[in-house]
């Protein structure tokens, strides 16, 4: 038990990829959740995912779906609000779905860092970039997350400041955290 449940975020408009559902898009031939899914499954308890569209879809993959409560695509904040009450373990990793060669360590090292700093949340940074939606945080934090969003912030970054979110190296692992975030990026 690892005593980590996890948050896909896969929620958006997809307006950079001509309004296709990010998620379902295909990588390497299947949609990039799956992708997502494999990587981080093996690394915690349970999964649920945020989407608002082709929900049927996402539940084809075993996992509970979860709309936002807010409306008109607020941003993946919104995504972590609601699926916020079904997350129970110690910790929440939270990823998006448009990461799919994530670290099979990913969990492990957010989890070392938060323990060795005694900090409520961390997020990747692989030398050359911060990725504030590949985070691990206390889940007794993400109630949070409300108040923030109704002071009309949406930004993850934000949010994880306000956390005092603090950075775990994945040193030379850029590719390890490559977005797929437009239809030429497949």
């Amino acid at each position: 038990m690892h005593d980590i449940d996890a948050i896909v975020l896969a929620g958006g408009r997809g307006r950079r990829m001509q309004g296709k559902d990010k998620g379902l898009t295909a990588f390497q031939s299947k949609p990039l959740i799956a992708h997502v899914l494999d990587r981080i499954s093996p690394q915690v308890d349970s999964i649920v995912i945020s989407a608002n569209r082709h929900l049927t879809d996402y539940l084809d993959f075993g996992y509970k779906v979860i709309t936002d409560n807010r409306p008109d695509f607020q941003g993946p904040l919104a995504g972590i609000e609601a699926c916020a009450t079904h997350c129970k373990a110690e910790f929440t990793l939270i990823v998006s779905c448009d990461t799919p060669l994530l670290p099979l360590n990913l969990a492990e090292k957010l989890k070392t860092t938060l323990k060795e700093q005694q900090c409520t949340a961390s997020f990747a940074d692989d030398g050359e970039r911060q990725h504030y939606l590949c985070a691990l945080v206390k889940t007794s934090s993400l109630s949070s997350v409300c108040g923030y969003l109704n002071g009309n912030q949406r930004s993850v970054k934000g949010w994880l400041t306000l956390l005092d979110a603090r950075t775990t190296r994945f040193a030379d692992s850029a590719d390890a955290f490559r977005n797929i975030n437009q239809a030429s990026d497949t």
